[in-house]
């Protein structure tokens, strides 16, 4: 579409010149033929051939709007349409993954549902009720257990295996302040999955808002994981059971995450780095270090913080009779 089209889509006045758009982006990463929305200033290196923005840019194709975010959500319902509530054919699928479904030497049970655009290499096991959407690709000698489910243009690497339940390229959580309420996100990306990654049962991994959630070569993640929007996992990195990410988290290669370990969004945890049982990671962790407790603090500081705590309620009382003294 034109950039007038798109500002009289969202109800939006067109500043600068008009051209042609044909896709979307995020702000640091759109094109000059995509269209991304800021909510603040816009970077000078930014690329993006069209604007939803609250002011206009000089010597930029803006268009002008109350809310940038509900107007780049309504452009994206507009590209996106969702069927059964399933994108189609989310952004970053590939042209070549079209056509007829690839099942060469591959074991599809007679319960499980492959979309016909989904391709299956060689050696290939899909067991009971699992459901492969559309675009989806599958690589050599991977194994996908009973019931398990891949979104549309979810791509898993070579030998991997992916347990009973998992869920990949679900919806991400994520909804805007409307004038009448929440207003759901459309996450129109997708979930990519590198070689030798191992995926435990009923663990969730959520597609992206625009591009992709990634998990590097040889990772592992266990039971009832979740991982959120727009996530990076590096290579060999392990995720214990009941871990979870929230949206942008980036987890360094051979990173450790102990069960039911928290992080919150936007956070990275280097390299190497160990995070412990129920931690609560509310800042980045540098590569190599070993954190604990909730909020997270090295292990040093957090073992004499442990020690000290049962002491708590008698350090109190001595100091209320010393208060009482003076």
């Amino acid at each position: 579409m034109t950039a007038a089209e798109l500002a009289r889509l969202v109800g939006g006045t067109l500043h600068g010149a008009d051209r042609s758009v044909s896709g979307v982006g995020p702000l640091e990463g759109a094109g000059p033929h995509e269209v991304a929305y800021a909510t603040g200033q816009v970077p000078d290196d930014c690329r993006a051939g069209v604007l939803l923005v609250r002011q206009p840019v000089p010597g930029r194709s803006c268009v002008v709007v109350d809310h940038p975010k509900l107007a780049f959500i309504r452009l994206l319902r507009h590209l996106f349409p969702e069927t059964d509530g399933l994108v189609e054919r989310p952004r970053g699928g590939r042209d070549s993954d079209d056509g007829p479904a690839t099942w060469v030497d591959a074991k599809v049970h007679p319960t499980a549902c492959v979309h016909p655009t989904a391709r299956l290499s060689a050696g290939v096991v899909v067991h009971a009720g699992a459901w492969v959407g559309a675009g989806c690709v599958v690589g050599a000698d991977s194994v996908l257990f009973p019931h398990v489910v891949l979104y549309p243009g979810t791509e898993v690497g070579r030998r991997c295996r992916i347990h009973a339940g998992a869920v990949l390229g679900a919806d991400g959580f994520s909804y805007e302040p409307g004038a009448d309420g929440l207003v759901k996100v459309p996450q129109v990306g997708r979930v990519i999955v590198g070689d030798d990654v191992e995926i435990g049962p009923n663990t969730v991994v959520d597609r992206a808002f625009l591009e992709a959630t990634e998990i590097g070569d040889g990772s592992k993640l266990d039971a009832l994981v979740m991982v959120g929007h727009n996530c990076r996992i590096g290579r060999h990195a392990v995720l214990a059971g009941q871990a979870g990410l929230a949206g942008s988290v980036t987890i360094g290669d051979g990173a450790v995450l102990a069960g039911q370990a928290g992080i919150v969004d936007h956070r990275r945890v280097g390299a190497g780095a160990r995070v412990g049982a129920q931690a609560g990671v509310h800042r980045d962790v540098p590569p190599g270090e070993s954190v604990l407790g909730s909020p997270a603090m090295p292990v040093r500081l957090a073992m004499r913080v442990m020690a000290v705590l049962p002491r708590l309620p008698e350090v109190v009382a001595r100091v209320r009779r010393l208060e009482r003294q003076e």
